[in-house]
């Protein structure tokens, strides 16, 4: 008789936190033979693992009845409502790397596909990826934050200091990046945001989107029928679409959008650096009988290269640079005098990917919240006393992110650890609660950090805030680290942090400070880490 693929939980470690992570596995077959893998995102997996291991069985099953040969891969995301994205995204992959590491995979063929809050998780990984992935196939999917308007404002609640994280996230403002990703979106006629329901206008909007750039795509719009839309017939056809697909190779136009650089590659560009953070920068590079045109929008400093069409003559914004080896890393950046120019660039005491902020950037690498302990009574008591709040806080509402309408939620626990107890200050990003004076590690690092929590005033980077329960949160780099983050939650006065208590960390720009119940100020560094860019 036939022989069903049987799925397996593997576990693998991961560097963020030292923690055993688990992973549904399912292979047609163990040979040597490079194989397609196909990411299942769909939330849920690690409340229901017999239920993730059964949908990597079944997908498996679908290829193995066509004899087709896949490996099937389901990550959990650390938690049921992460939408695959900060820590959930590091979850992913991670977890591919676990699976190359025990199944022959071909690289060129990691397609991905997902429902509901998996859709969304599709939509964003293949945007924020655009290199990674052969095909992507999101069911019912959201993907635009504008398209959750209810009375009285959107289905979640949104402060305007949210929003750039929020363009960020949408896909539909990164549609350029899908230049070279299939895409098949299903959806049905009748979803809308009733309970988990999703707005049939995601999928729509991104069929038109993709339709007038002319990028592949296909959407299959189900009719009469609401959120539940995979019927089995639809999700066969898929499956085998998904196998069928190859990543294209070493293209001759690459587009890349982006709003933060921790998401800054595709092919053979780079964005390492914005004109204006918190905005949107894009480079569409194309290359035509050995001349490359490069258009920008937004980009202070950018790499092309390796590529295999060797030397080229390059224009950017129509300039010429000249002749360009682009068999490697090329680097250019636009100066203040309004031209580019080739050179090696020295990012080390600038913004660059890994260290650009915004906050939720630290939710990418091992992170400590760090209350201080060493002011008064009063001092120490409140400072525990916010990052244990701030560590259930996060993991409850996943530092804001969230499915839709549905609050997220995570299944990490963000170390708390006392200022006295933290050993080596290096290894982790670091939260610091209190200020200079009640908290040692802040002390430490206090004279490399541009901000002074003063009686009645705040000092941040070159600006004076003055106000009677002042408090403040940004995110530094860490001054003994290149490679990580210090972040600060302060305040003038013992208790002025509770006021920031309920504000979502992955949301937050790169600074806000706040008196009170009013927000004073909010914006982002420039790429010198001192500037700021405040709200117009």
């Amino acid at each position: 008789g036939e022989v069903k693929p049987r799925a397996e939980l593997q576990y693998f470690r991961s560097p963020v936190d030292g923690q055993l992570h688990p992973c549904a596995v399912c292979a047609t077959n163990t040979s040597d033979e490079p194989k397609a893998l196909i990411l299942e995102v769909s939330p849920g997996a690690i409340a229901n693992l017999p239920g993730a291991l059964a949908q990597t069985e079944e997908i498996a099953g679908i290829a193995a009845r066509h004899g087709r040969d896949c490996v099937v891969l389901r990550p959990t995301g650390r938690g049921p409502g992460t939408v695959y994205q900060n820590y959930g995204e590091v979850d992913v992959l991670e977890a591919i790397e676990h699976v190359a590491a025990h199944y022959a995979i071909d690289r060129e063929r990691i397609s991905i596909t997902g429902a509901s809050m998996g859709g969304a998780a599709t939509w964003y990984l293949i945007s924020h990826y655009p290199d990674l992935f052969a095909a992507a196939a999101p069911f019912c999917g959201y993907c635009d934050y504008r398209l959750w308007e209810k009375p009285g404002g959107y289905t979640f609640h949104m402060h305007p200091w949210e929003e750039a994280s929020w363009r960020a996230r949408s896909a539909a403002l990164l549609v350029e990046n899908l230049e070279h990703i299939p895409v098949w979106m299903v959806h049905g006629e009748w979803d809308r945001a009733v309970g988990g329901g999703v707005p049939v206008q995601h999928s729509r909007q991104m069929a038109q989107r993709m339709g007038e750039r002319g990028l592949v795509h296909r959407y299959t719009e189900v009719p009469k029928t609401g959120h539940d839309c995979r019927g089995e017939a639809i999700w066969e056809e898929v499956v085998l679409w998904l196998l069928d697909q190859r990543k294209v190779q070493d293209p001759s136009r690459v587009v890349l959008a982006t709003h933060q650089l921790r998401h800054n590659r595709a092919y053979w560009v780079e964005i390492d650096q914005l004109e204006h953070y918190g905005e949107r920068g894009l480079v569409d590079a194309g290359l035509s009988q050995g001349n490359l045109s490069v258009r920008t929008e937004g980009v202070r400093t950018l790499s092309l290269g390796p590529s295999a069409q060797g030397t080229v003559v390059v224009e950017i914004d129509g300039q010429s640079v000249g002749d360009v080896d682009l068999g490697k890393r090329q680097t250019f950046r636009h100066n203040p005098d309004g031209r580019w120019h080739l050179g090696a660039v020295d990012l080390a005491t600038e913004k660059r990917r890994g260290c650009a902020g915004p906050l939720g950037d630290v939710f990418h690498e091992s992170l400590l919240l760090v209350p201080g302990t060493k002011g008064t009574e009063e001092e120490t008591y409140f400072n525990q006393w916010v990052a244990s709040h701030a560590q259930g806080y996060f993991r409850s509402r996943n530092g804001g992110v969230h499915r839709g309408g549905i609050m997220g939620e995570n299944w990490l626990d963000l170390p708390v650890i006392a200022d006295s107890e933290v050993g080596d200050l290096t290894a982790s990003n670091l939260l610091l609660y209190g200020n200079e004076r009640s908290n040692g590690t802040w002390n430490k690092l206090g004279k490399d950090l541009p901000v002074e929590c003063g009686d009645g005033s705040i000092l941040l980077a070159d600006n004076t805030y003055r106000g009677d329960k002042l408090g403040v949160i940004a995110v530094f780099p860490h001054p003994l680290n290149p490679a990580r983050y210090a972040a600060v939650h302060g305040g003038s006065t013992p208790d002025a942090i509770c006021w920031g208590s309920h504000l979502d960390m992955q949301l937050i720009p790169d600074y806000l400070v706040y008196d009170g119940g009013e927000v004073l100020d909010w914006g982002f560094w420039d790429n010198d880490w001192r500037s700021q860019q405040g709200p117009d």
